[in-house]
C-alpha cells in the first residue's frame, strides 16, 4: 500500500467521484485496499472535495431572457420563492444568481394577479378576519404581502373594515402603490437586460423575413413594451406593416403574447408595441391630483398613462382640439373613460368653473351622475331630452358670443383673462352612444342640425363636445361631424374599418390591435398617443368619490347667461335665436304703434308680457352691471337714439 503516494490516491478519488460514486462507496472500497492512515487521507480528500464543490460556483452562463421566462413560469405554476432561490443557488454562477434574485423580486412585486388567485386570496383574507375580527390583522397581512395589487387590496379592505366598525385606521392606503413611472422598476438591470434581448429577438425574426433592420431601444408602459427599430435603407414600412400575425406565430410563445403587436411609424423609426404578460393597472387614485391650484385657463381631463409611465392630461382649452369623437366595442374601456372624465371634472372644479351636460340613452354609463351640482340639466335618457340639451347649448353659445362682442373679446380665454374674478364657466357635454341619437327616426335631423352648430362655433365659447359610440357607422355619423371633432379617442374595435372611421383615416387600423380594458389611442392634430386609461376601482371607491363630488360648492361668482333650461324642457323649439326674433318682431310692432299714437310726445310707453326666458336674460344682464338702456337694446333690439326717454316698462 505504501507504493501509492498522496497525489496518486487523491487523483483516484477524484476519478471515482467523476464517475458518480458516492463518498460511502469510495470509503467502502478503500477499506479493502488501503491501510488506516491512507483511509483517513481518503476521507479528508472527500471532505475537501465536498467543501470545494459547495464554495465554487458553477461557471456555465444562461441567457437572461431565458432565465426571466423560467422564473416567471415557475412563479405562476406555484413554485415558492424559497424553492426557486434554492435551485438558482445550486445551479447558477454569481452573475446569473444576482440577476435571478432581481427577476424574482420584480415578478413577485409587479405580476398582475389572475382572477382565480385574487378570489382565493380574498377567501383566505376573509377567513383570517373571521378569526381576529380586527382590521389590525389585515394591516399586518398587507405589510407582509409582496405583490402590489394584493397589498393594495388588503389595505383597502382594512380601511373599509375600520370604517364599518368605527375604528380609526392607523394606516392610510398608499396612494402611489402602483406607478410604472417609478425609476426603481425601469432602471434596474433586469429590465434593461430583458428589454434588450426582446429587441434582439425581434430584429432576428424580421431578418428571417428578409427585412434589414437594427434595434434602437425599448420602453415599458403599463400595457405593452414599445420596441423601436430602424429599418434598413430602401426598406418600406409597408413590408413590416402586415406582419402582426406572423410575429405572434414566431415570437408569441417565447414572449408571452397572443395578440398581434401594433406597428406604427414615428420620426426616424418603426415601433412595435408588444403586449406585456404582466400587464399593470393604472389606478385613478395613483395619478390624478385634486389638490393643485386651479388655473381657469387650463381646464383638463385625465387621459391616461403613456409608454414612459407618464400621466397624460387632455386640455379642454386647446384651440386645436375643442371637440372629440370616441368609440370602441364593449370591454374596450369607453365607459370607464367617460366616468373618469366626468368624475374628475366634478371633483377638481367647482360648478362656477365647469358645468356638465350629459346624455346616456343606454342608461349605463352616466346616469349615476344625476344630482351633481355641475349639471345644467338632469342626465338625458332619450333622444328628445338630448335634443333639448343641445338646443340649450346652441342658445348658450349665441348669448356668449353676444357677451364677447359687448366687451370686445373673441373667445372664453380672453374673456376670463379680462374678468378673472367673474369667469365664464366652461361647459362639457358628454354624449354616450351618439349612434342611437343620430339614427333616431324622429329626432336625428334636429339633433344633427344642433350638433353641427355647436361643433362649428361652441369651442371658442367654452363649450366642449364629446361624442362616444360603440358603432362608428360612417353613414350615420356624417363626415362633417367627424371632421369637426379634431380629437379622436379609439378603444378596442372588432373591425379594422371601425378604427379608420374613429381615427379619421380609412387606412389607420391600429385600434384593431388594442388590448381592451382601457388600452386606447388619443389622436390630436399634432400626434397620436397610445395610453392606458385610468381605472376607477371598486364600486365602493367610485361611490366615495361620487359622494364627494355631490357636495361640491361654488367658491366664486361667475358669469351667467340667464338661460333657464326648464324653458327648453317644456318647449321643444330649435334655437333661442328664433324665439328672440319672434319676440322682437312683436315688440317692435308695439313700439311703432305706440310712437304713432304719441308722435307729439317726447316719451313712449307700452305694455308687454315677458316669458321666463326673457326675464332670466334681463336679470342676468342687470346683475352684470348693464344700464337700463343697454338692457333694452340687448333684449328688445331698440334704443333711445331718437332723443326720446323711457317712461316705464310694465312687466
Amino acid at each position: 500500500m505504501s507504493d501509492y503516494n498522496h497525489q496518486e490516491i487523491a487523483n483516484a478519488v477524484y476519478s471515482l467521484k467523476s464517475q458518480g460514486l458516492s463518498n460511502q462507496e469510495i470509503i467502502t472500497e478503500a477499506e479493502q485496499i488501503f491501510d488506516l492512515s491512507q483511509q483517513q487521507y481518503i476521507i479528508d480528500v472527500l471532505e475537501e472535495s465536498d467543501f470545494g464543490s459547495k464554495i465554487i460556483r458553477p461557471t456555465k452562463s444562461y441567457d437572461h431572457n431565458y432565465l426571466f421566462e423560467l422564473i416567471y413560469q415557475a412563479v405562476i405554476s406555484g413554485t415558492s420563492a424559497e424553492e426557486i432561490i434554492d435551485v438558482c443557488w445550486a445551479e447558477l454562477n454569481l452573475e446569473d444568481l444576482a440577476f435571478s434574485k432581481l427577476a424574482l423580486e420584480y415578478i413577485l412585486t409587479n405580476r398582475y394577479i389572475s382572477k382565480y388567485e385574487r378570489d382565493a386570496f380574498i377567501v383566505d383574507l376573509y377567513q383570517q378576519y373571521q378569526k381576529s375580527k380586527s382590521y389590525q390583522s389585515l394591516i399586518k397581512t398587507a405589510e407582509s404581502t409582496k405583490n402590489i395589487y394584493l397589498k393594495q387590496l388588503v389595505y383597502k379592505t382594512a380601511e373599509l373594515v375600520a370604517k364599518k366598525t368605527g375604528e380609526v385606521p392607523s394606516l392610510v392606503v398608499a396612494q402611489n402603490a402602483v406607478n410604472t413611472n417609478n425609476p426603481d422598476y425601469d432602471n434596474i438591470a433586469i429590465a434593461e437586460n430583458f428589454n434588450s434581448q426582446v429587441g434582439d429577438n425581434l430584429v432576428e425574426t424580421l431578418n428571417d423575413f428578409g427585412i434589414t433592420c437594427s434595434y434602437l431601444d425599448t420602453k415599458t408602459g403599463p400595457t405593452f413594451k414599445r420596441i423601436k427599430i430602424k429599418l434598413g435603407k430602401g426598406v418600406s414600412f409597408k413590408k413590416v406593416q402586415g406582419l402582426g400575425s406572423d410575429l405572434v406565430q414566431q415570437l408569441g410563445e417565447q414572449l408571452g403574447f397572443d395578440n398581434p403587436p401594433m406597428i406604427s411609424v414615428i420620426p426616424g423609426a418603426v415601433v412595435f408595441d408588444i403586449p406585456r404578460c404582466d400587464r399593470q393597472i393604472a389606478n385613478f387614485a395613483d395619478y390624478v391630483d385634486l389638490t393643485n391650484e386651479i388655473d381657469i385657463n387650463r381646464i383638463v381631463i385625465p387621459g391616461g398613462v403613456d409608454v414612459d409611465g407618464k400621466y397624460i392630461e387632455i386640455s379642454l382649452c386647446d384651440s386645436n382640439v375643442y371637440h372629440t369623437l370616441g368609440g370602441g366595442m364593449t370591454g374596450g374601456g369607453k365607459s370607464q373613460f367617460e366616468k373618469a372624465m366626468v368624475l374628475y371634472l366634478a371633483l377638481r372644479y367647482p360648478p362656477s368653473l365647469v358645468k356638465l351636460a350629459l346624455s346616456d340613452v343606454k342608461l349605463v354609463s352616466l346616469t349615476c351622475f344625476n344630482g351633481l351640482p355641475h349639471l345644467i340639466a338632469p342626465v338625458a335618457e332619450d333622444a328628445a331630452n338630448t335634443l333639448q340639451i343641445f338646443n340649450y347649448l346652441v342658445a348658450e353659445q349665441e348669448l356668449r358670443y353676444q357677451e364677447f362682442k359687448r366687451v370686445g373679446v373673441e373667445n372664453i380665454k380672453e374673456y376670463n383673462q379680462m374678468f378673472p374674478n367673474f369667469p365664464m364657466p366652461r361647459i362639457v357635454s358628454v354624449t354616450d352612444e351618439c349612434f342611437d341619437l343620430l339614427s333616431d327616426s324622429t329626432y336625428k335631423d334636429s339633433i344633427e342640425t344642433a350638433l353641427m352648430k355647436l361643433l362649428a362655433k361652441a369651442g371658442a365659447a367654452g363649450i366642449n363636445i364629446f361624442l362616444f359610440t360603440q358603432r362608428p357607422d360612417k353613414d350615420v355619423i356624417k363626415p362633417l361631424i367627424r371632421s369637426n371633432c379634431a380629437g379622436k379617442i379609439a378603444f378596442m374595435v372588432s373591425r379594422p374599418e371601425d378604427s379608420g372611421i374613429i381615427l379619421g383615416n380609412p387606412d389607420d387600423n391600429r385600434a384593431a390591435s388594442l388590448l381592451g380594458g382601457g388600452d386606447m389611442l388619443y389622436k390630436s392634430p399634432k400626434s397620436v398617443m397610445r395610453l392606458q386609461g385610468l381605472y376607477l376601482g371598486s364600486k365602493a371607491n367610485f361611490q366615495e368619490y361620487l359622494n364627494r363630488a355631490m357636495d361640491a360648492d361654488n367658491y366664486a361668482d361667475y358669469w351667467d347667461s340667464g338661460l333657464d333650461f326648464s324653458s327648453f324642457a317644456t318647449e321643444n323649439q330649435n334655437v333661442i335665436s328664433d324665439r328672440n326674433r319672434n319676440l322682437r318682431t312683436k315688440l317692435n310692432q308695439s313700439v311703432i304703434n305706440s310712437l304713432t299714437a304719441n308722435n307729439q310726445s317726447d316719451e313712449f310707453s307700452f305694455h308687454i308680457i315677458l316669458d321666463d326666458l326673457t326675464k332670466s336674460q334681463i336679470t342676468s344682464l342687470y346683475r352684470r352691471g348693464y344700464e337700463l338702456h343697454q338692457i333694452v337694446q340687448e333684449v328688445f333690439n331698440f334704443s333711445r337714439a331718437d332723443g326720446r326717454k323711457y317712461k316705464r316698462i310694465l312687466v
